[in-house]
């Protein structure tokens, strides 16, 4: 047992300038493509802490692997053992149960596995996989704690269920015909269900994830539409802890953004925000892209010469206003982009976009809201234990004030987008985050109190976090206690401010277990080890200004 100082450091900065979107391929080191853009994604697959980025073209003759180097991205396709290669989508989970992000590259005649080996190379694994279709996103369907593929086929959709070794087994599967795909877990009831897009005009449809079987619900949620989508985004645009849905649509009347009503239905609000759009919408994302804690829309657009691509940045109030010219994200020669991925490579709090399309083809747009516009923020990457290893369906409830604000991992939407896995919050002028509450695949639930904001932290199922701080509360107030993870596996942090107190713990049968004097100023920590011991126990902490107490199940 040891006391330990936790010294917080926030420096925070106001400003009034415009914010823009920069684009820095070239300047990163990213440009010689050849071909139309086709498809992207975000992935940290070296685990060196910063995101890299893949992409490929629309004929299937090129496929790119960048790593993210810090100050530019190195081109290591064919260091990887990954050149002459291509794809529709590009998927990334660890699924061979060795702790390293493997790599599918889609494509409906010639899908290939790929494991990473752990050195930054990879081998083709695909023979023998099982294997079938074009997959389309990875979830934990059944929750097992190991990632399972969504494969489209010619004939509708099958789940392709992992043994945890890479290889895979048919699951439940439905018939019909569609474009694009990604889970939303609607009904909130712990397992991803399905929303899935069509091409021309038979309308979309709702699979609910009943265990074994997919069950067509689309009617009875209220979320019919045939309007040839090809982008779906799943988010909390509303703030009310429930996934809605937009959709990127390619004909009349134009995209929809259906609300999520809780009990199972939908309503379709798309007139009401004022985000109709247009007609020949070919992706779209929710992204908070100011960090002002209100999801906006990206969408991008086939006729590039009237109106580019469209952001909708987000009121507050219901309705959404259209800001993509003045952030430099639309404009002449703009857009037609077939494929959009949103992450945080350069980790300064604001979120970047990759595009790839067939105009300006290969794009990276780096976000400098940090340096024009600042907005507190904080970013939170989960690690899964018993759940999937990348913790793809877990969802995160940060509140601060009278605010919520809900954010999911998600394993692929749309057609051929993948988002990073990390979950960003944004915060505007809030300092603290008073509670975040994790929900993991597994099914556990865990609540971490008093964080502060403009941090990555990292949180292991069952294990709390690693690059935590927190905020002292005033010298001469109440004492306030907090725990790093209730409930908990092992050793917990207890942290304490002011510093100065006594700390004691306490079993369910009121006998005192540990006590600790604190003397560490404004803030300080315990690491308390509870060794073998299980069941509830209470933390008190008492000053002279008061008491506090804080229950913990140790597991």
């Amino acid at each position: 047992m040891f006391l330990r100082t936790i010294t917080l450091l926030l420096a925070v900065s106001t400003g009034f300038a415009q914010q823009v979107f920069t684009e820095v391929s070239a300047q990163m080191g990213i440009g010689g493509q050849n071909g139309l853009g086709h498809g992207v994604s975000w992935c940290d697959y070296n685990e060196d802490g910063d995101l890299d980025v893949a992409f490929s073209n629309q004929d299937g003759s090129g496929f790119w692997l960048y790593r993210n180097d810090g100050t530019q991205f190195t081109d290591v396709t064919a260091q990887a053992g990954l050149a002459g290669l291509g794809a529709n989508r590009i998927l990334w989970g660890e699924m061979t149960g060795d702790d390293h992000t493997d790599l599918i590259l889609s494509r409906s005649s010639s899908t290939k596995f790929f494991e990473n080996n752990g050195n930054g190379t990879f081998t083709e694994i695909t023979a023998g996989s099982g294997i079938t279709g074009a997959p389309a996103l990875v979830a934990d369907f059944n929750n097992d704690g190991n990632l399972d593929l969504l494969s489209l086929t010619s004939s509708g959709c099958q789940v392709l269920l992992n043994s945890g070794t890479g290889v895979f087994a048919q699951g439940p599967s439905a018939v019909g015909s569609w474009w694009c795909a990604a889970c939303i877990d609607y009904d909130m009831d712990g397992d991803p269900d399905i929303y899935l897009g069509t091409y021309g005009s038979s309308p979309n449809t709702l699979l609910r994830n009943d265990g074994g079987s997919l069950t067509d619900v689309t009617a009875a949620a209220g979320v019919e539409f045939g309007g040839s989508t090809t982008g779906i985004t799943v988010g909390d645009w509303n703030n009310d802890g429930l996934p809605d849905l937009y959709l990127a649509n390619y004909s009349s009347p134009g995209c929809k953004l259906f609300e999520n009503n809780g009990d199972g239905t939908f309503s379709d609000v798309t007139s009401a925000a004022g985000v109709t759009g247009h007609t020949d919408t070919r992706t779209a994302a929710f992204t908070d892209y100011n960090n002002d804690g209100w999801l906006d829309i990206f969408a991008s657009h086939h006729d590039f010469y009237t109106y580019s691509n469209i952001m909708w940045r987000n009121n507050g109030d219901g309705t959404f206003s259209d800001v993509g010219s003045e952030l430099g994200l639309s404009g002449e020669f703009m857009g037609d982009y077939f494929g959009t991925a949103w992450g945080d490579y350069n980790n300064d709090g604001d979120i970047d976009l990759f595009a790839v399309g067939h105009i300006d083809k290969y794009v990276l747009f780096r976000n400098d809201q940090s340096e024009t516009l600042p907005a507190n923020y904080l970013t939170v990457t989960l690690r899964g234990t018993d759940s999937n290893r990348d913790a793809v369906g877990a969802w995160a409830t940060a509140r601060f004030g009278s605010t919520a604000l809900t954010r999911w991992v998600k394993g692929g939407e749309g057609y051929h987008d993948l988002h990073s896995f990390p979950l960003e919050f944004g915060l505007f002028d809030a300092e603290t985050v008073d509670s975040l509450e994790i929900h993991w695949p597994s099914g556990l639930v865990e609540t971490h109190y008093g964080i502060t904001a403009n941090q990555h932290i990292t949180a292991v199922e069952g294990e709390g976090f690693s690059g935590i701080s927190i905020s002292p509360a005033p010298v001469h107030g109440l004492p306030l206690l907090r725990v790093s993870q209730n409930p908990c596996r092992g050793a917990l942090v207890a942290f304490l401010s002011p510093g100065s107190g006594q700390l004691s713990v306490f079993d369910c049968s009121g006998r005192l277990v540990e006590s600790y004097q604190a003397d560490q100023g404004l803030s300080g920590s315990v690491l308390w080890d509870p060794g073998e011991r299980t069941g509830l126990f209470l933390l008190r902490y008492e000053t002279p200004s008061g008491v506090a107490e804080a229950r913990v199940v140790v597991l």
